[in-house]
């Protein structure tokens, strides 16, 4: 891949960055909340990331949403 042609503001490299983590961390908690009905979350709140939730993922397992988005070819 080559390098972009002209200089990359950083303030839109941050933007980046940042909706980058915004979406992992919203995936995590996502993973743990997700097709659940609201009375089982105030029963059962989500109190660490550590694996599990609705899909039984293990500890630092990414859910395929997240997965497939780091795949996407950037151009």
């Amino acid at each position: 891949m080559d390098d972009p042609p002209n200089a990359v503001d950083n303030k839109i490299m941050d933007r980046i960055h940042g909706s980058m983590i915004g979406m992992a961390l919203g995936d995590a908690v996502g993973a743990h909340v997700e097709f659940r009905p609201r009375n089982f979350l105030v029963e059962h709140p989500v109190t660490d990331l550590t694996g599990g939730g609705t899909w039984g993922l293990k500890k630092g397992q990414v859910v395929f949403y997240l997965n497939k988005f780091f795949y996407l070819p950037i151009k």
